[in-house]
């Protein structure tokens, strides 16, 4: 006996599983060109769009939505790949702030600019310009509700 779904229980399972298919598809694009995961793609698209580069770890860890014992695995890793570095904070030495090295200011901007062109052409073209305007309010609702932000970090 199947089971319905009124018209909200659909669109969440529409978007969760669409989101999920695409961006499994663009993972192995990023695997595959730039030898990256998508958890770091996005750490390093966090402090390629924070100020000067850096974040402190916590902070990058918060942002990934991630534990600190998880963040600090995935950073280990980007620093063993020579992508990122960790320094004690100048002004407090508890502090280990995360920053990118010259290799992953390169890789990020790369695999961000491929990243963008991919998404432009599977994404793009399932949202006609009329439903714009609504898909945004809703996106900016959902992430305010999360208490994430659906603009780019800007630490």
């Amino acid at each position: 006996m199947g089971t319905e779904l009124n018209d909200r229980q659909e669109i969440w399972r529409g978007l969760l599983y669409g989101q999920r298919s695409m961006m499994l598809r663009l993972s192995v694009e990023l695997k595959r060109d730039f030898g990256l995961n998508s958890a770091q793609f996005e750490a390093l698209l966090y402090l390629w769009e924070a100020k000067a580069n850096r974040l402190p770890a916590t902070q990058l860890s918060n942002q990934l939505l991630y534990s600190s014992g998880s963040g600090s695995h995935l950073i280990s890793r980007l620093e063993q790949l020579n992508l990122v570095r960790r320094d004690r904070d100048s002004q407090d030495a508890r502090m280990v702030v995360v920053s990118l090295t010259d290799a992953g200011l390169d890789l990020i901007g790369r695999a961000r600019a491929a990243h963008i062109e991919s998404l432009a052409e599977e994404f793009d073209q399932l949202i006609g310009d009329a439903e714009v305007p609504v898909l945004l309010d809703f996106a900016r609702r959902l992430a305010r509700h999360e208490g994430v932000s659906s603009q780019p970090f800007s630490g």
